[in-house]
């Protein structure tokens, strides 16, 4: 064994750093013997961070099903490292609540027997282990047990002579001394690292302009209630009054837990009620607020299909062929323009999808035939397909329509409500139609684009113009149709609706304090509604920001960017001008991050989510069968460390 010692320093013990220590574990597998020592930073619970912590309320849930989600590499992966075969989140539940495990890979089989599940982690979980399929939703809290077994089965199988040190701090500083780096933590604390790993996650970036004049106008006015944007779990719902009015501003994946948070979690009960055109009939328990929601799409999310079974996978040929061509050529800054490159491909596939479903399950609604539908998609300019398949078919797809659902409208609240209702309920037929849904078809093959067409663009491909313009829009609308609530989410809130418990005010909201006697409101209006203001003392920012290097508000990003140790990544526009991103710019061989003179940082490295605008689906958690990026990153980020210290060529 080398006398000499090293420490590696990993900053944020969530999914990706459990996945760093499990990628050093196999990459050590086969190593000479040396002296490693591994600080784990984490302010947070140690192995499920703050989004997945296990103490938090069960009815937050993922937006991911239990059996597509796993945190292990499998045969076949573009790792270098060894693989480790492990068990999806779902074949570890089955396993956990005794399932026969005949049809899943023998080498996860023995991994969960060799290091089986603390007994008191299962049986805080039992009834939901015992009721979840492939397609449920975990509660986050469940996914944060299973991750705490994987950070188990990592640090078990590292080689005795590397030793763990656990920081249950949060790092607030990083400095270089010689040719080390010192991380100091709010225990006033230090660490010193070798080399250091940042899977820091979601880094709230400092107040825009805006929210300084709220935060101000809340120090004036006590009485004004501002949940600030944020992870609902690190929101506080509990500030929000029971049965006040609210306003709320965002209708995603935040508003859908801050409505769970709001009713169920204070005695409210949905039941089940065929009669209604939810499907649900809302119980109220007297506590919970009437919400009156608007967003800058003014229209909610649209809630997941109800397959059945995992999603299918979209045809996208186009677009594949598309992919095949401009990406064998030279990966040139601002060489690729989307708009008229790639997004017609992305239109296309998705107007062949909902045809091809439209022929199957209606085939009276295609006046011609399916083949000639796919000769006028292919012959006609995109932006005029729908208007050229009118003579061919009774129903048409319409995407403009559901990127501006609400474009030219102007009504009341009362109205809006009534529409946007009747919509909801359309919607949930769709997700209930699931694979005999041509809407839901045509949808889905724009959501499942955003990957490979976000892969195509990563590191600056795209003209900044066209990543500003259809680009923004696809991953704006994939977003909204691909990431949207699982259904029964959609069905509780059109039950609140139906209830009395919440409006929609419309789409790009204007927001403003209105002194009122010795007091003042929040004020809302919108265009859908037009001269209608809607006021209350209560606001709910039901969004997060994205990290922003150009703003930074974490200490640890501050003291890197104060010692010129980061610049912002920078796309570039067609003719050449750079353009600044909110991502700290990476080296991608190493994940290496980049000085403000452009050198490559000799010791440390950034993962995931910060770097969204270089890198490719930072924010997609692993899903089998995909051979994840960000498997690929943390095994990449884990060797490099490795090589930075020493202990592998």
């Amino acid at each position: 064994m080398s006398s000499q010692s090293a420490d590696i320093a990993i900053v944020g013990i969530g999914p990706r750093g459990i996945s760093i220590i499990e990628r050093i574990a196999a990459a050590l597998r086969s190593a000479p013997a040396g002296n490693l020592t591994l600080h784990l930073i984490e302010d947070s619970e140690v192995g499920a961070g703050r989004i997945w912590r296990t103490d938090q309320t069960r009815t937050l849930c993922m937006n991911t099903y239990a059996g597509a989600v796993t945190l292990f590499t499998e045969p076949g992966s573009s790792v270098h490292a060894p693989v480790v075969e492990g068990p999806t989140q779902y074949e570890w539940i089955r396993m956990a609540r005794g399932d026969a495990p005949d049809d899943i890979a023998p080498a996860a089989v023995e991994l969960f027997e060799a290091f089986p599940p603390a007994t008191s982690l299962v049986e805080d979980f039992t009834p939901e282990i015992a009721r979840s399929l492939p397609w449920s939703n975990p509660s986050r809290a469940l996914y944060g047990a299973y991750l705490r077994w994987v950070l188990d089965v990592a640090l078990a199988l590292l080689p005795e002579w590397v030793e763990v040190v656990i920081h249950r701090s949060r790092a607030v500083g990083l400095r270089g001394e010689g040719d080390r780096d010192i991380i100091t933590l709010d225990d006033a604390t230090e660490v010193t690292a070798d080399t250091t790993i940042l899977a820091v996650g979601w880094q709230t970036p400092a107040p825009n302009a805006e929210e300084e004049e709220l935060a101000e106008a809340v120090e004036r006015h006590p009485e004004l209630v501002w949940v600030r944007p944020g992870n609902p779990v690190e929101q506080n719902a509990a500030d929000i009054p029971e049965g006040a009015h609210v306003l709320v501003r965002g209708l995603g994946m935040g508003f859908f837990d801050i409505m769970a948070l709001c009713t169920i979690n204070r005695g409210g009960i949905f039941h089940e009620d065929p009669r209604t055109r939810s499907g649900l009939r809302y119980e109220p328990s007297g506590r919970e607020p009437h919400f009156l929601i608007s967003s800058r799409r003014g229209y909610p999310y649209l809630p997941k299909s109800e397959y059945g079974s995992l999603p299918p996978a979209a045809k996208l040929s186009r677009l594949h062929a598309v992919i095949a061509e401009l990406g064998s050529a030279s990966p040139t800054p601002a060489g690729i323009d989307y708009d008229t490159q790639v997004w017609p491909a992305v239109a296309r596939d998705a107007h062949e999808a909902f045809y091809t479903t439209l022929a199957r399950v209606r085939p009276e609604a295609i006046i011609t035939s399916l083949d000639q539908i796919v000769g006028v998609i292919d012959s006609t300019p995109v932006d005029g397909i729908p208007l050229a398949l009118a003579a061919h078919s009774t129903e048409v797809f319409d995407l403009h329509a559901w990127e501006h659902p609400l474009e030219g409208v102007r009504e009341p609240v009362e109205v809006l409500t009534a529409r946007i209702a009747s919509s909801l309920a359309v919607d949930i037929a769709n997700a209930v139609e699931a694979w005999d849904s041509p809407l839901k078809s045509a949808l889905w093959s724009i959501s499942a684009s955003r990957k490979p067409s976000s892969i195509l663009g990563a590191g600056g491909r795209f003209t900044y113009e066209s990543r500003r313009n259809r680009f923004a829009a696809v991953m704006s609308i994939g977003q909204m149709v691909g990431s949207g609530p699982p259904l029964f989410r959609t069905r509780e809130l059109l039950a609140l609706v139906d209830a009395g418990f919440a409006s929609f005010a419309g789409a790009d909201p204007q927001l403003s304090v209105q002194d009122i006697g010795d007091g003042a409101v929040w004020r809302i209006t919108t265009p859908t509604t037009g001269e209608q203001p809607f006021q209350s003392t209560v606001l709910v920012d039901a969004w997060m920001h994205n990290p922003d290097a150009r703003c930074p508000r974490d200490p640890l990003a501050l003291s890197l960017e104060e010692a010129g140790r980061t610049r912002p990544f920078c796309h570039h526009t067609a003719d050449g001008t750079a353009a600044p991103s909110g991502s700290p710019e990476v080296d991608p061989g190493t994940r290496r991050i980049v000085h403000a003179d452009g050198g490559i940082d000799p010791r440390v490295h950034l993962i995931g989510i910060p770097t969204y605008a270089q890198m490719a689906d930072t924010t997609i958690s692993p899903m089998p069968g995909t051979d994840p990026l960000m498997l690929q990153e943390t095994d990449r980020t884990a060797l490099d460390a490795l090589r930075v210290v020493g202990l592998i060529r």
